[in-house]
């Protein structure tokens, strides 16, 4: 079994400060400082860099995260419960909706009986 990189050209996302040492910057529970944006966003950008200096952030750039969306901690709390259950995390990821798709077309192929 292998892994396969899926590259990620989803056209929203969020803007990151990534430090000159390839980490991001965030807080110490965990939180990451980000900013919702598309590629190229020169208003997000410069957000992102103004947020990165008031907070006292080391030299970095803004970093751009595509298919990436914040979510509250209701909303982790319950992508957590769905992984523990064997579920995609989040209901909104659609490539993980086609790749999932893909696999039960390959099983049913096959000749799998998934109504038992």
């Amino acid at each position: 079994m292998g892994i396969r990189m899926v590259e990620n050209s989803a056209s929203w996302g969020v803007y990151v400060w990534e430090l000159d040492n390839g980490k991001v910057f965030g807080d110490s529970d965990g939180n990451v400082m980000n900013i919702p944006g598309r590629p190229f966003d020169l208003v997000s950008m410069n957000k992102i860099s103004e947020a990165a200096k008031h907070y006292g952030a080391p030299p970095g750039k803004p970093k751009f995260m595509p298919g990436v969306q914040r979510v509250s901690e209701a909303q982790y709390s319950e992508q957590r419960d769905r992984m523990k259950q064997g579920l995609i995390p989040s209901e909104n990821d659609i490539g993980m909706w086609k790749e999932e798709q893909e696999a039960f077309d390959h099983y049913k192929e096959m000749g799998w009986d998934w109504d038992g």
